[in-house]
């Protein structure tokens, strides 16, 4: 892959990930947390609402501190 097109992507992830966490600030209802699973998996049930919840709360400044990382390395 190009550098240019990595960094491009990295970029794209990282914008993702603080449009996640803006977004994810108001889902202060457990029906809204239900709407977000339905939106981010097109309706399919296979989704665990909670798993979606567990990774929106716990897991993205993880990954939002390792894209950085990885874009600043490039």
């Amino acid at each position: 892959m190009h550098k240019m097109s990595l960094l491009e992507l990295l970029n794209f992830i990282s914008e993702s990930i603080e449009l996640i966490q803006k977004r994810f600030e108001t889902a202060e209802y457990w029906s809204n947390i239900i709407k977000l699973r339905d939106l981010i998996s097109h309706h399919y049930i296979d989704i665990d609402a909670e798993t979606i919840y567990m990774i929106c709360d716990e897991k993205m400044e993880e990954l939002k501190t390792n894209i950085q990382a990885l874009s600043q390395s490039i």
